[in-house]
């Protein structure tokens, strides 16, 4: 198989991450009352742990379409349903845990929820969700290979694909910001 080919590869076996990430979005404009992580708890600075944006309705479905997306990705390879269906549930859910350590940061820094982290922001996720594979091998057990190469293409991609799909997202009025 050629470079490119690998590079692409990886590129779709973590679309799971990608799609988990954008999922809360749709959540939060369908859902008329979310249930915040935290409970509306305070950390020891007296600031909110994750504030009112990162809700259990939204790790839910971040959670849930990153197993959805694993599954269908099965025919890509070679029918591994089990597999797929495994590495998308873990990437959903690691690209959950990385949104809400980011989203941890930013209360930290005292910065308010939506207010931007540039570099932060566009990652958080997808290094979570590369970290959680190779720890699990989950890429090795669908026959992909994501090592260093593939893992640097992976982080500019989100470097690049976040902020667009956010302004596409404010354009469609699904975010109050572009960013």
């Amino acid at each position: 198989m050629s470079l490119s080919s690998e590079l692409l590869m990886a590129v779709v076996f973590l679309s799971p991450a990608f799609v988990a990430n954008a999922s809360p979005l749709i959540v939060k404009n369908l859902v008329s009352r979310r249930h915040p992580i935290d409970f509306g708890r305070t950390f020891i600075d007296g600031r909110r742990i994750f504030g009112d944006s990162k809700s259990w309705e939204g790790m839910l479905a971040g959670v849930l379409t990153g197993a959805l997306v694993g599954v269908l990705l099965a025919p890509v390879f070679q029918g591994k349903y089990v597999e797929t269906a495994v590495s998308g549930l873990v990437q959903g859910t690691a690209a959950m845990l990385g949104d809400l350590a980011n989203s941890f940061l930013k209360r930290r820094v005292g910065l308010k929820p939506g207010a931007p982290l540039p570099v932060l922001d566009q990652v958080s996720f997808v290094v979570a969700a590369l970290i959680f594979v190779r720890l699990l091998n989950l890429d090795t057990a669908v026959g992909v290979r994501v090592g260093p190469l593939e893992s640097a293409v992976i982080l500019l991609l989100a470097l690049v694909l976040h902020p667009l799909t956010n302004y596409v997202a404010y354009l469609m009025g699904l975010k109050e910001v572009p960013y």
